[in-house]
């Protein structure tokens, strides 16, 4: 359903939330509203070692390509009711 589908989603997205969510801290970038496929492609190259950021890389390495996905379309689409 798609009660469950969003709420998955937005359990997915809780541990990105802290640092990149929508804040004023310029050093970490909020993920809404980036386009989908450059944060899968980001995610993919932490989990894959490609991209270097030691805690980015260990954090993506927990979420299965599906998971990575939904990450990827949920923060494209400003989902912004969780901050």
């Amino acid at each position: 359903s798609k009660a469950f589908s969003e709420n998955l989603d937005s359990s997915l997205a809780l541990p990105c939330l802290g640092c990149h969510g929508k804040n004023t801290n310029l050093t970490i970038p909020s993920l809404f509203d980036l386009d989908e496929d450059y944060i899968y492609n980001s995610l993919v190259d932490y989990k894959s070692d490609k991209r270097k950021n030691y805690l980015m890389q260990l954090i993506s390495k927990a979420y299965n390509e599906q998971q990575l996905r939904i990450l990827s379309q949920y923060f494209s689409k400003g989902n912004s009711k969780i901050e």
